[in-house]
């Protein structure tokens, strides 16, 4: 029987996470056989991070468990605080997105509306405290990132987000963490058009959908690709919208992701 070490595996199965093959990612991880609890542990906690990765884009409401079964194996497994912290902000993660789509939801909803003030406090002072604790600069960017994120959407704090962003992005730089540094750009380029400087999102925008790319992140990417094309189509480019919107349908319809397929229909 072949052997693989754990750490490849689980670099596989992010890889095939970021394609937006969650399944075969899933599949992967449960062919694997670990040898102590220790493996157990990573294996677990790797695919917790493939189930939120693909409840957030599916809303499979698979995350919970899988969450609750990572915890076990990492109690039961001799003390790794890295990988601690990394369920930390799984569930973070996972949180902040049940939060944001709400029970049932087709779609997200943002702003502070009909919100509870409390969960919204827990979740930013998870986020500060993850950041506090990060073992390394690019997981401290995520967490700064998600902080941006809750400021943004769930408390509909601008002034807040962007400065989060803009030291998520000066932070993921420094840690040559692509995927965190087109999160930011993507986020901030929403400011800079929002402010009416459409010049600086479509240049953001174009350099985090070249990074989503280069990261292999296909959904991620789709997204981005999503966002230029609403601004083709608000800047008079109607053709190029409808072009890259297609193709963007096609991709998500493809990969089961209906947010991003509903959000192109409406620009085909």
């Amino acid at each position: 029987m072949a052997e693989i070490a754990v750490q490849p595996l689980s670099a596989a199965a992010r890889d095939l996470m970021l394609a937006g093959r969650w399944d075969h990612a899933t599949a992967l991880l449960s062919a694997a056989a670990a040898a102590d609890e220790a493996e157990r542990a990573v294996l677990a906690v790797t695919e917790a991070e493939v189930v939120v990765d693909q409840d957030f884009w599916c809303r499979t409401g698979r995350g919970s468990s899988v969450l609750a079964r990572a915890s076990k194996a990492v109690a039961d497994a001799p003390r790794d605080p890295v990988l601690t912290y990394d369920l930390e902000f799984l569930r973070l993660r996972h949180d902040y997105a049940e939060e944001l789509f709400g029970p049932g939801g087709s779609g997200p909803r943002f702003g502070p509306d009909e919100r509870d003030a409390a969960v919204i406090d827990d979740l930013g002072a998870r986020a500060e405290r993850l950041r506090a604790a990060a073992p390394d600069r690019g997981r401290g960017a995520a967490a700064t990132f998600y902080a941006g994120l809750i400021a943004d959407n769930l408390r509909g704090d601008g002034a807040a987000a962007r400065t989060a962003f803009a030291a998520a992005l000066s932070a993921a730089e420094e840690a040559g963490d692509d995927l965190t540094v087109s999160e930011a750009l993507r986020h901030l380029g929403y400011h800079h058009g929002e402010a009416g400087d459409t010049e600086q999102a479509r240049q953001m925008w174009e350099r985090s959908a070249e990074l989503r790319e280069r990261a292999g992140a296909v959904p991620f990417a789709l997204s981005q690709q999503l966002l230029l094309a609403g601004l083709a189509r608000d800047t008079g480019n109607l053709d190029q919208a409808r072009a890259v919107a297609g193709q963007v349908r096609r991709w998500a319809r493809a990969l089961g992701v209906a947010v991003l397929d509903a959000g192109a229909a409406e620009l085909c």
